[in-house]
């Protein structure tokens, strides 16, 4: 009975392995209604990330009623139901989404690097779609770096899923608790090699770096991007991939880091860096927070000093 109930939390496989099975069998005509019924059932009784979300748009959007974060907070856990759709269909092999390109010239530029590079981007759209997809384009193949899931029934299941989707432009590694994947990566970054890497929020044992994202408000941003990029002397990339419609995309890529002080000082480095990220990232979340899938309490309060 223990293990069913795991299998039903929200973080089991059970959830995963309906989506995939209705994405392969449900007509396109009735995956709006589906989504919607879902998207509901969720909303009503995920109560604590509902209440992060809401915590969370309450700091990104403030001044606004409490219906109004209600229908915002329902917002965002609809467009991430659509997400996992879109990324159920393409890993059964169905090639559906259509993308469109902003910063084209940046994310073309990427194929020109002699050296590695970070590529930093968030917990928005669909990166793990978009990654291969990239990859092709610039004619490199994408490193991204991941949390295991935290049942290891759903962590086989989204492996297996992997390793039956396109994979020669992608190749996804877990950063799990006491591994030496720092090491590995600031190899790769040495060898020419570009590492992607969610940077806007903190699990299990990453080292945070807080940094200020309004007067008297702060967020823990990951510190091992900054780290990477500072030891191995590679640019840092800014790309966001949004969701803009019906089974669309959007690849938005920015202008890139490149620390130009001393190669040996790398805290000014390292810092230069999160300030800079700091910037891009809270434009994007500030204009896409209805995408943005982060379900626990982003913000705090910062410390007097």
């Amino acid at each position: 009975m223990g293990s069913l109930l795991r299998r039903l939390n929200i973080y089991g496989d059970f959830w995963l392995r309906f989506l995939f099975a209705g994405a392969a069998i449900c007509p396109w005509f009735l995956e709006p209604i589906m989504a919607w019924t879902f998207g509901t059932f969720f909303f009503i009784f995920l109560k604590k990330a509902r209440q992060a979300l809401a915590a969370n748009l309450a700091v990104i959007r403030p001044g606004l009623s409490d219906w109004q974060y209600f229908k915002d907070t329902y917002r965002v856990i609809l467009n991430f139901g659509w997400t996992l759709t879109d990324l159920a269909h393409v890993r059964s092999g169905d090639p559906v989404i259509d993308w469109e390109i902003e910063g084209k010239e940046h994310l073309d530029s990427l194929s020109h690097y002699t050296t590695g590079a970070v590529i930093l981007t968030a917990h928005m759209g669909n990166y793990d779609v978009a990654a291969p997809l990239f990859g092709i384009r610039i004619g490199r193949r994408i490193h991204t770096v991941r949390a295991p899931e935290r049942d290891q029934r759903t962590q086989d299941f989204m492996e297996d899923k992997r390793v039956t989707g396109p994979s020669e432009w992608h190749i996804v590694h877990y950063n799990r608790p006491g591994g030496m994947l720092a090491v590995e990566l600031t190899k790769l970054l040495q060898a020419g090699e570009f590492v992607a890497i969610q940077g806007d929020r903190i699990l299990f044992d990453i080292s945070p770096q807080p940094m200020e994202f309004s007067p008297g408000i702060q967020w823990q941003l990951p510190r091992g991007p900054f780290m990477l990029a500072a030891v191995s002397h590679t640019p840092i990339v800014p790309i966001f991939i949004i969701r803009i419609g019906w089974r669309r995309y959007r690849i938005s890529a920015g202008a890139p880091f490149v620390w130009s002080g001393d190669p040996r000082d790398k805290t000014s480095a390292q810092r230069a860096a999160a300030e800079w990220w700091n910037t891009c990232l809270q434009a994007a979340v500030r204009e896409h927070w209805y995408q943005w899938f982060v379900f626990e309490k982003a913000f705090t309060p910062a410390p007097q000093a």
